[in-house]
């Protein structure tokens, strides 16, 4: 077996059955096979993917929600590929993505990572990867009053709303593999015996960051992450998600909880507790400059993050006492 595909499904049946289809159609010349892990979902999915793939994929049926990568860690275990290929299921390959993720790696066997460029469903570029590990520096930079006022600049320009990244340079528009520093968790190419090597997803995280933390183990294993941009994948990000065009109290709490995790794993808890110190910062400044300019509500973003990280610092400090 070449490659073992595995696809986390929460709820979301007819975006795994589009994903799937678009690797039936796409992929032709390895040989390859599909394990989907169902979290417990409660919308007839299991049912629904057995009736319509039968014995062309695997179905794992989790009594529980395990999260992520939990979830995949499942799969794993039933996983016979040399390769796995850790696909959400709000994905549709453009092209036989698989096939020049899998040859990379079969050519390169420092590579412990790869994953290809995402796309809009309207082929605008989104992002893909990150080039460096969230870090102490990171969130300095993030919180500095130079930096907050350049996006509100930008916001203003390009009349965006939402916020803006932490990472840089999150798409590869040339033609040549990229060394990043993680790959997003919509498309991760691992070699089987390197994921087994470095115990595959830690199961303290439940969602986010895990994909982030991963990476790092492995490349402090030697190995390193790539990005192959002839590998071309629409990510209908957040299709997974019902409040996808609103700001989301409960995914931000779990975004949070799982950035203070990870900070927890790489730096102790002196970490998780450097890094609220500077996200509310971010935040506070970000009020201030409403206040100045007579914007502020109890419903501007950054209140309802703030109050959100302090909700989750408080009790992921309780917890850990």
């Amino acid at each position: 077996m070449d490659v073992s595909i595995i696809i986390v499904n929460y709820h979301s049946a007819d975006l795994v059955v589009d994903c799937i289809n678009s690797v039936f159609e796409k992929v032709n010349n390895l040989k390859y096979e599909i394990i989907v892990v169902d979290n417990a979902s409660e919308d007839g999915s299991v049912e629904k993917l057995e009736q319509i793939f039968g014995t062309q994929i695997i179905v794992i049926s989790s009594e529980k929600n395990l999260g992520f990568g939990k979830a995949n860690n499942l799969g794993v275990t039933k996983a016979r590929g040399k390769y796995l290929f850790l696909l959400n299921p709000d994905t549709i390959l453009v092209n036989d993505a698989i096939q020049y993720l899998y040859d990379y790696m079969e050519q390169h066997s420092e590579a412990g990572v790869v994953g290809g460029n995402l796309y809009t469903p309207d082929m605008k570029p989104t992002p893909s990867y990150c080039q460096k590990f969230d870090d102490f520096y990171l969130e300095k930079e993030r919180a500095a009053w130079k930096t907050i006022l350049l996006e509100k600049i930008q916001q203003k320009i390009s009349s965006r709303k939402q916020e803006v990244s932490i990472c840089k340079d999150e798409f590869n528009h040339t033609d040549q593999a990229q060394k990043v520093a993680y790959i997003f968790g919509a498309d991760m190419m691992i070699k089987k015996e390197v994921f087994t090597e470095v115990g595959g997803f830690d199961p303290d995280f439940f969602m986010y960051a895990e994909e982030q933390e991963l990476s790092w183990r492995i490349t402090e294993q030697g190995y390193y992450i790539m990005n192959i941009p002839q590998a071309k994948i629409i990510h209908l990000e957040g299709a997974t998600i019902k409040e996808q065009n609103q700001f989301s109290d409960r995914q931000f709490k779990m975004r949070m909880n799982g950035t203070l995790t990870y900070y927890t794993k790489r730096f102790g808890l002196e970490g998780a507790e450097q890094f609220y110190k500077l996200r509310s910062l971010r935040y506070d400044r970000l009020i201030k400059i409403a206040k100045w300019q007579r914007k502020l509500t109890d419903t501007f973003v950054p209140v309802v993050q703030k109050r959100c990280l302090d909700e989750v610092y408080q009790e992921f400090m309780e917890q850990r006492k």
